[in-house]
C-alpha cells in the first residue's frame, strides 16, 4: 500500500485544439476506471493518478487521445477535430465552408500527388484536377511555364487566364514549392467566383500555404536526386541523304556519287563534313536535385510553420570546360523560404504573420540578342534550334585545326565557318557566345488580424488583411562571338590543312543588363458570420472590402507607370436546413480604372441552390452515403483591354501617321518630292462608353458517394455566354484613317462542356488500392467578333471555335499532267505532278483562297483528362498516373519545316523528308509532296495536309516507395522514413511522331519535355 501511495501524483495540464484554443468541458478519465475530471473554462485540469496509468482525453467533435502517465507531472494535450464527411472543411472564395454546405463548382487536388520533379507548380497540376486545361509548351528549365485555362476558353478578349490567389492575395504561384502548400482549389462557376467580381470571369485558383498547429515540433525533411534525358527530339537527315535530296530538288546532279560515298564513309570530316547538329549541342543525360525541410508545431500562445527548400534543374546542353571558363549548359537553382506564424493575443484575438520568398538563380548560354530578322526567340535554346535548323549537315565542320605544333599535333582549334551566308555554326553559338545570368526574387508578406466578435453577436468574427509583395528580375548578359574558319586546301609538304578566317570574332565578354521590378499592396476588411439555430437552421454571411495597388517599376511609358488599382465590395449569405436544403447568394461590386466614371463600378450577382437527398428521412438506400444535386447561375466580369492597353476611354496623341510602324515612315509628307516633317496626331481614339466584359455562367452538378465512400463521382455541366468582350474594331476600313482601331464592347462567345471526377478506393486484407481519374470536355463558339463581311459564309471565323484553323481541303497529290489539265485551275502558283490537289469548295472553275474551310480543331485542347492508380501493402506503395489531351490541332509551316523553302542547300531537313512523292515512287500517301528548289506556294497553303493531330497520352508518373516500420525507427528518434523512386514524363503515345505534340510548334523548335528519374528519401522527426 505504501508503494502504491508513493507512486500516486497530481497531474496538471491544459487541453487545447490544434489552433491553440482551450477546450473547456473536456473529459479526462483514468483508463479502465470511472475516475475523472472535466477541464475548466480555460481548458485546465488536475487529476490524481498512478505512474503507468493511462489518461483518456475526450471531447465532443474531437478524436479521443490517450497518454500514459510517466515521471512528468505536467501533461498538456492537443486534440484534433474528428470531422465527418459533412463537416469536412472546403476552401471557397474568401473563406471556408463545411463540405455539406458547398453548392458551387469547386475542385481540389491532393497535394501529395503534386510532389513531382517539376519547377512550376502550374505544370504539376496538369491532368490532375477536373476543369484545368493545362499544356506545357516547353521543357527548358526556367522557360517551362505551362499555359493555363479553367474550363477552356470563354473569351477571345485580352484576358483568358484565371485569377490566381495565394493565401487570398493575387500572386504568381509557379515558383512556390509544393512543400509549402496545404491545399489547391479551383473555383469554376459563378457562385464560387462572383465575390471576386470583375477579376473572376475566367475562374479562380486558390493556393493555401501550410499553417502552424498546436503540437510538439515535427520536422520533415526530404532530399531527391535524379537524372533526365530528352524525349521526342526531332530527327535530322544525314549528310548523304541530304545530298541526294538536294540533287532531286535541284533537278540535276550537284553532289556526285563519289562525294556522297565520302560522306557515308566519313573519310575526312573537314573536307566532307556530315554533322548532326543536335548531337553537337545536346547531351544524353543531365541531373536535378530537390531538397526541403519543414518545421511545424506550437502551443496555446503561438503556432508556426517554417519551410526552407532548394530546387536545382540542369539542362541537356553540352559543355566543354576545357574550352571556356564558364559553363554553356542551362543551370537553374531556386531557393524557397516560408514562415507562417499564428499568435494568440487573447481569448478572442489572433494574429497571423506570413512571409514567403523565393529566389531563382539561372545560368544559360548567351547565344544572341533574342531578336533576328523580326523573329523573337523566347529562350536561348529556342535560338539554338533556329541555327540548327538553318545549318545543313554539309554546312561546315564543327571544329578545324588552325595551328599545328612542330611534331604535327594540333596546337589550336577553331570553329568551322558555314558555307551559306546568314548561317551560324550552332556549336559555336552554344559554346562560344558567352552566357546570361538571370536573378529573380519574389517576396510575399501578409499580416492577418482575426478578432472573434461573439461577445457582440454569437458566430460573428472580423478579419483584417494587409499584404505587401515585391518582385525583381535582373538579367546580366556577357556575350561574345568566336572567330570561324574555312578550309582552303592542304599543304602538299606537311599535309596540314590550310585555313582562312571567315568571321572575325570578339574573344572578350561584353556586358549588358536588364532590370525589372514590380510591387503590390493589398488591404481587406472582412466580417464573417456563422450560426446554427435550433439545430436545423444554419445561417452564414460574409461582407468584405478590398483594394489593390500595383506598380510596374520598369514601365515603358508614363501611362504604364501609373498605379494599377482595383477596388470592390463582396457579399455572401448562405443558408441550409437540416443539411438537406441549401441556398447561397453572392454579390461582387467592383471597379476598374480602365472605364469612365459612370461605367467604372458594377454589380456581379450569383445564386446557387443544393439538395442533399441522402440526408432526407425517407432515404433508405444504404449503399448510397452521399447524394447531392446542385445548380448555380451568376454574372462575372473582366476588364482587360487588348494589347494590355490602359484607360480605353481616353484619347492619346503621338507622332501622327503610322506611329510605331516597323516599315512605314511617320510624320507628314509635303511636295512632289516628299519631305517628311515630324508632327502630332491621334494614336488611340477614346471610347466614352466602354464597360466590362460580362459572363453569364450556369452550372448543374451532381455528387455521389457509395459503398461507405469507396466509390465517388462528381459530374458538372456548365454553360457560359460571354458578352461585351473588349476588342479592337475589325470591320472598319483603312479609309477611316485610324492609326489604331478603336476599342468596343462588341464580342460575343459561348463556352460549354462537361467534366467529371471519379474515384474508387478499398482495403482488402491489408491491401489498399485506389483508382482515380478526371475528364473534361469544353467547346466554345464565337457569336460576334466584328469580322469584315466575306463573300462566302463558310469562310467566316464567326460561328467557329476560338483558335479554329482554316485552310484548303487537300484531296491528294496530282498523279500526272493529264490530271492537272482536267482539274480546276489552282491559283497558288505553278503545279506539277506530285503537288497537292485541293477541293473546289464553292464549285467554280478555279481554286483560290475562297475555297478555304474550317479544318481540324483549335490549338487549345477541347478534351483534357488524367487517370491513375495507387497501391499500398505492408509499407510498400506503388502509383501510376497518365494524362492526355484530344481534339486539338496544330499547323505545320515555316522555312525550317518545308524542305528547301529558301532554295536548295539552305536549311536542314528532317529525316521525315525521305517520305516524299517522287517520279519513281509516286506514293499518294507520302508525307511530303514533290520536293522543289524553293518553296512551292501551291503545296504549302494552309491545308488539311499541313496540320497535325495534337492528341496524346502521356505516362506522366511512376512511383515506387517503401515506408520503414516505425518499430525500427523509434530508437533513433525518427517517426517516419520513406524511400522512393519517382519517374516523371516516362513515355508518350501519340499519332504524331516527329516531336512532342504538346509543345504545339509548327516545326518542332521547342525544347522537349524531359524525362526524369529521381531517387528520394523523406523522413519525419
Amino acid at each position: 500500500m505504501n508503494e502504491i501511495w508513493q507512486s500516486r501524483m497530481l497531474i496538471r495540464g491544459k487541453v487545447i485544439d490544434q489552433n491553440g484554443r482551450p477546450l473547456p468541458g473536456a473529459n479526462v478519465v483514468i483508463g479502465g476506471t470511472m475516475k475523472g475530471v472535466v477541464t475548466d473554462a480555460e481548458g485546465y485540469y488536475v487529476i490524481e493518478a498512478n505512474k503507468g496509468e493511462v489518461l483518456v482525453f475526450s471531447f465532443i467533435g474531437f478524436q479521443e487521445k490517450k497518454v500514459t502517465v510517466g515521471d512528468n507531472q505536467a501533461i498538456n494535450v492537443t486534440m484534433a477535430e474528428e470531422t465527418t464527411l459533412l463537416d469536412e472543411t472546403v476552401v471557397v472564395g474568401m473563406g471556408t465552408q463545411r463540405k455539406a454546405s458547398v453548392i458551387g463548382a469547386i475542385s481540389s487536388v491532393e497535394v501529395d500527388r503534386l510532389r513531382i520533379p517539376q519547377r512550376s507548380l502550374t505544370s504539376a497540376l496538369s491532368g490532375r484536377i477536373a476543369g484545368a486545361t493545362i499544356v506545357q509548351r516547353s521543357g527548358e528549365p526556367g522557360y517551362d511555364e505551362a499555359s493555363f485555362w479553367i474550363r477552356g476558353v470563354s473569351s477571345f478578349g485580352a484576358n483568358q487566364r484565371p485569377l490566381i490567389l495565394v493565401d487570398g492575395v493575387e500572386r504568381e504561384m509557379s515558383n512556390i514549392s509544393i512543400e509549402e502548400v496545404e491545399s489547391i482549389s479551383l473555383l469554376k462557376d459563378a457562385s464560387a467566383t462572383a465575390v471576386y467580381g470583375v477579376r473572376a470571369a475566367n475562374g479562380v485558383v486558390l493556393v493555401n500555404t501550410r499553417k502552424g498547429i498546436a503540437q510538439k515540433p515535427v520536422i520533415e525533411a526530404k532530399i531527391e536526386y535524379g537524372i533526365s534525358d530528352l524525349l521526342k527530339m526531332p530527327k535530322f537527315l544525314d549528310g548523304a541523304n541530304y545530298a541526294r535530296l538536294y540533287n532531286e530538288a535541284f533537278g540535276k546532279e550537284n553532289y556526285s556519287e563519289e562525294y556522297i560515298d565520302h560522306l557515308e564513309s566519313g573519310v575526312n570530316r573537314f573536307f566532307w563534313p556530315n554533322v548532326n547538329w543536335f548531337d553537337e549541342i545536346f547531351k544524353k543525360w543531365s541531373n536535378n536535385m530537390n531538397a526541403s525541410i519543414n518545421v511545424r508545431g506550437g502551443g496555446e500562445r503561438a503556432r508556426y510553420f517554417i519551410n526552407a527548400g532548394y530546387f536545382e534543374d540542369n539542362g541537356n546542353l553540352r559543355e566543354y570546360r576545357n574550352l571556356n571558363e564558364y559553363d554553356s549548359n542551362i543551370t537553374l537553382k531556386r531557393y524557397n523560404f516560408r514562415s507562417n506564424v499564428d499568435l494568440t493575443l487573447s481569448k478572442t484575438s489572433h494574429l497571423n504573420v506570413e512571409i514567403g520568398a523565393n529566389l531563382t538563380d539561372a545560368h544559360e548560354p548567351g547565344v544572341g540578342n533574342r531578336t533576328l530578322y523580326s523573329t523573337y526567340f523566347a529562350s536561348p535554346a529556342e535560338e539554338l534550334f533556329y541555327w540548327s535548323y538553318l545549318s545543313t549537315p554539309l554546312s561546315a565542320p564543327v571544329r578545324l585545326p588552325i595551328e599545328y605544333n612542330e611534331d604535327g599535333t594540333v596546337h589550336k582549334w577553331g570553329w568551322g565557318a558555314p558555307s551559306q551566308i546568314g548561317e551560324k555554326n550552332p556549336a559555336e553559338r552554344l559554346l562560344g557566345s558567352g552566357y546570361n545570368k538571370r536573378f529573380a526574387s519574389q517576396v510575399m508578406s501578409q499580416v492577418i488580424l482575426n478578432q472573434d466578435l461573439s461577445f457582440l453577436l454569437e458566430g460573428l468574427n472580423f478579419k483584417g488583411y494587409f499584404s505587401f509583395d515585391a518582385y525583381n528580375n535582373t538579367i546580366q548578359q556577357r556575350h561574345k562571338a568566336m572567330s570561324t574558319y574555312a578550309v582552303e586546301g592542304v599543304d602538299d609538304e606537311t599535309g596540314f590543312l590550310i585555313t582562312k578566317e571567315v568571321d572575325k570574332g570578339q574573344d572578350f565578354l561584353g556586358y549588358a543588363k536588364d532590370l525589372r521590378s514590380t510591387r503590390a499592396v493589398e488591404a481587406k476588411a472582412q466580417f464573417n458570420y456563422n450560426h446554427l439555430f435550433d439545430n436545423r437552421h444554419r445561417v452564414g454571411g460574409m461582407l468584405m472590402y478590398y483594394q489593390r495597388d500595383f506598380i510596374n517599376g520598369s514601365a515603358s511609358s508614363a501611362i504604364f507607370s501609373l498605379p494599377y488599382r482595383k477596388q470592390g465590395i463582396a457579399f455572401r449569405t448562405t443558408y441550409d436546413y437540416k443539411d438537406i436544403y441549401f441556398g447561397e447568394f453572392n454579390l461582387g461590386y467592383n471597379g476598374s480604372e480602365n472605364f469612365p466614371k459612370n461605367k467604372r463600378f458594377g454589380f456581379f450577382p450569383a445564386a446557387a441552390v443544393g439538395y442533399l437527398i441522402s440526408n432526407e428521412p425517407f432515404w433508405h438506400i444504404d449503399v448510397v452515403d452521399f447524394f447531392k444535386i446542385r445548380g448555380s447561375v451568376g454574372l462575372v466580369g473582366s476588364e482587360a483591354l487588348p494589347n494590355n492597353m490602359r484607360f480605353g476611354y481616353l484619347s492619346t496623341w503621338g507622332s501622327g501617321i503610322n506611329p510605331g510602324h516597323p516599315v512605314k515612315e511617320t510624320g507628314y509628307a509635303f511636295g512632289l518630292d516628299p519631305i517628311r516633317i515630324p508632327g502630332t496626331g491621334e494614336e488611340q481614339i477614346g471610347v466614352s462608353d466602354l464597360t466590362w466584359e460580362k459572363g453569364l455562367k450556369k452550372d448543374v452538378g451532381l455528387e455521389l458517394k457509395m459503398f461507405k465512400n469507396a466509390f465517388s463521382v462528381d459530374i458538372d455541366y456548365f454553360h457560359e455566354r460571354r458578352t461585351d468582350i473588349l476588342i479592337r474594331r475589325q470591320s472598319l476600313p483603312s479609309i477611316t484613317g485610324f492609326n489604331q482601331q478603336p476599342f468596343a464592347n462588341m464580342g460575343k462567345m459561348i463556352n460549354q462542356g462537361i467534366e467529371t471526377t471519379l474515384e474508387i478506393n478499398q482495403t482488402v486484407n491489408g491491401f489498399y488500392y485506389k483508382l482515380y481519374g478526371n475528364f473534361a470536355f469544353t467547346k466554345n463558339k464565337i457569336i460576334e467578333m466584328d469580322e469584315p463581311e466575306r463573300e462566302y459564309a463558310y469562310r467566316r471565323r464567326t460561328g467557329h471555335r476560338f483558335g479554329q484553323l482554316f485552310g484548303m481541303k487537300a484531296i491528294g497529290l496530282f498523279e500526272s499532267q493529264e490530271e492537272i489539265d482536267n482539274s480546276p485551275e489552282q491559283k497558288f502558283g505553278p503545279v506539277r505532278p506530285g503537288d497537292v490537289k485541293y477541293n473546289n469548295t464553292n464549285g467554280d472553275s478555279f481554286i483560290d483562297i475562297d475555297d478555304e474551310v474550317a479544318i481540324g480543331y483549335s490549338y487549345i485542347p477541347e478534351i483534357i483528362y488524367g487517370f491513375g492508380t495507387q497501391f499500398l501493402w505492408k509499407g510498400f506503395d506503388f502509383g501510376l498516373f497518365f494524362r492526355g489531351q484530344a481534339r486539338v490541332s496544330y499547323p505545320l509551316y515555316g522555312s525550317t519545316f518545308i524542305p528547301f523553302s529558301e532554295g536548295v542547300g539552305k536549311g536542314n531537313l528532317f529525316k521525315k523528308a525521305l517520305d516524299r512523292w517522287t517520279v519513281d515512287n509516286p506514293d499518294p500517301k507520302a508525307f511530303y509532296p514533290r520536293l522543289s528548289d524553293g518553296r512551292s506556294t501551291n503545296n504549302w497553303q494552309p491545308s488539311t495536309r499541313n496540320i497535325y493531330d495534337g492528341s496524346l497520352l502521356r505516362l506522366s508518373d511512376i512511383e515506387l516507395g517503401y515506408n520503414v516500420n516505425k518499430k525500427h525507427l523509434s530508437q533513433w528518434g525518427v517517426q517516419g522514413l520513406r524511400i522512393y523512386v519517382l519517374a516523371n514524363n516516362v513515355a508518350l503515345f501519340s499519332k504524331w511522331k516527329m516531336w512532342d505534340p504538346e509543345t504545339g510548334t509548327p516545326n518542332g523548335n521547342k525544347y522537349p519535355l524531359p524525362r526524369k528519374i529521381n531517387f528520394g528519401i523523406r523522413t519525419t522527426f
